[in-house]
């Protein structure tokens, strides 16, 4: 699929077919120009098409084929709407035996240019490689009608690139998926430093959380650290949990969905996919990506319930649960993190707790930390894309909460507030710095109740890379 941008749209209605929005009230100018009327063909009319959210119809007006697609009320019109909306455009358009596409746009937002390069870009994915039938879509050209440049299509086309390779690493099944395809995959990014630890470091450093963690594992753990950009900046810090599959050790968990577990990945594979974003885009930024990965497995040398492990930065944590075990492998990361690289803000997502899609549902993820305007931006950032998050508190009854009687904090603090004690339990480990905690376990993978999107097919969704290539714009 190549994806230009044209301002001729005389020359855009050339292709052989043409996706025009319809809002329920109103026809944008350059669809009545391609319609050649102001109103709706009557052949569309009668099969029942009149504009609403997410409706198509093929039809022929003008001498154009075209494909309609619902808007719905121009008042309650946004860009998520649009986004959908192409999205289910594009599953009928890459079925029909077409080449050439030209994509008109509604007009009304000065970014719909790029969103509609970038969804038409993570629409079409699919992960089929270890399938003998191999997906296959026409080769299209799509030309979309817009007054921004090549180079903005062309970085939502990266953008949209990067989400689908960080899709592409947490759909990886866990015995292919392992920490040493992560250290490989992070090597293959131009321009990105790769440094990575084994088992013998996490000893030689005192990282226990990740030397209690990966014990019992049959694949090697690592941490993998990568460094992009300019050091004479400070960097901004990324964390993603990477548990290439969790068990929940000897804390096992029930059987039912276990498989899901694959995507316990998740956190890692967004750092991955935002570094390799950074490294397409040629950013300006210094930015410090650190995957902790391991397996999470039971086995007769693993660490129990009842353990007390050191962390890097000296802290001792009581293990109540080897099923909460995230946050130990999260702990020895942002620590040397913080440290060792002097961030000026730290910013970690965690498939971290059941609790936070109890609270939160499939479709929006938690986000909680220690500076009131990190958070604000991250805020700021989701509302310009489709990765939803609500902020959670860590007040001190959550750090008392996770308080031990015979460590220094404990690695649960019960069902009440779990998402909560989760974060409260990652604040021992950011010192002084501005800090933000995403909770992304219930949007990491589209799980059996997530409100379903064209543009996020079965798997994972690559939630996070989008997110933060927003929040790097904006500072």
């Amino acid at each position: 699929m190549n994806i230009t941008a044209t301002k001729d749209l005389n020359r855009a209605l050339g292709s052989e077919l043409i996706i025009a929005p319809v809002f329920e009230d109103s026809m944008p100018q350059d669809t009545a120009n391609a319609l050649g009327s102001p109103g709706i063909p009557e052949s569309a009319s009668k099969a029942g098409f009149n504009g609403k959210f997410k409706q198509n119809i093929f039809t022929e007006a003008d001498g154009h084929l075209i494909l309609l697609t619902g808007l719905g009320k121009k008042s309650e019109y946004n860009l998520e709407k649009m986004r959908r909306a192409y999205a289910e455009a594009y599953s009928k358009v890459k079925d029909a035996s077409t080449g050439s596409v030209a994509v008109l746009l509604p007009g009304t937002h000065e970014n719909e240019g790029f969103e509609a390069a970038y969804i038409f870009k993570v629409s079409h994915y699919y992960f089929d490689r270890f399938q003998t039938e191999k997906t296959t879509f026409p080769d299209l050209q799509l030309n979309i009608v817009t007054g921004v440049g090549q180079d903005v299509i062309d970085g939502a086309v990266k953008v949209g690139e990067a989400t689908n390779f960080t899709r592409d690493a947490a759909n990886m099944p866990p015995s292919r998926g392992t920490p040493s395809l992560f250290e490989k995959m992070a090597r293959e990014i131009s321009g990105v430093e790769v440094t990575a630890f084994g088992r013998e470091d996490f000893v030689r450093l005192g990282m226990g959380g990740l030397e209690g963690v990966s014990r019992a594992a049959t694949e090697p753990g690592k941490l993998v650290i990568m460094e992009y950009g300019p050091k004479d900046q400070k960097p901004l810090l990324l964390v993603g949990k990477g548990i290439t599959f969790d068990s929940g050790g000897i804390s096992i968990k029930p059987s039912e969905a276990m498989d899901e577990m694959k995507f316990d990945k998740c956190g890692a594979s967004s750092v991955l996919g935002i570094m390799k974003l950074a490294s397409d885009l040629k950013l300006n930024k210094h930015i410090i990506g650190m995957m902790p990965l391991t397996e999470n497995l039971p086995g007769g040398n693993a660490y129990k319930p009842g353990d007390i492990l050191k962390h890097y930065n000296g802290k001792t944590s009581e293990i109540l649960s080897t099923d909460a075990e995230g946050r130990l492998v999260l702990a020895d990361a942002l620590s040397y993190g913080v440290e060792k690289y002097d961030p000026y803000a730290v910013i970690d997502f965690a498939t971290l707790t059941g609790a936070c899609v109890i609270a939160l549902g499939n479709n929006i993820a938690g986000i909680m930390g220690t500076d009131a305007n990190l958070i604000s931006q991250i805020k700021k950032a989701s509302s310009e894309t489709w990765e939803n998050v609500w902020e959670l508190p860590i007040d001190q009854d959550f750090m008392d909460q996770i308080k031990s009687e015979v460590a220094d904090i404990k690695n649960t603090g019960g069902r009440p507030g779990g998402a909560e004690t989760a974060g409260a339990f990652l604040r021992n480990f950011v010192g002084e710095k501005p800090w933000a905690h995403l909770d992304i376990a219930g949007v990491a993978w589209t799980q059996a109740k997530t409100v379903k999107t064209p543009y996020l097919p079965h798997g994972a969704t690559g939630f996070g890379v989008r997110l933060i290539y927003q929040y790097l714009m904006g500072n």
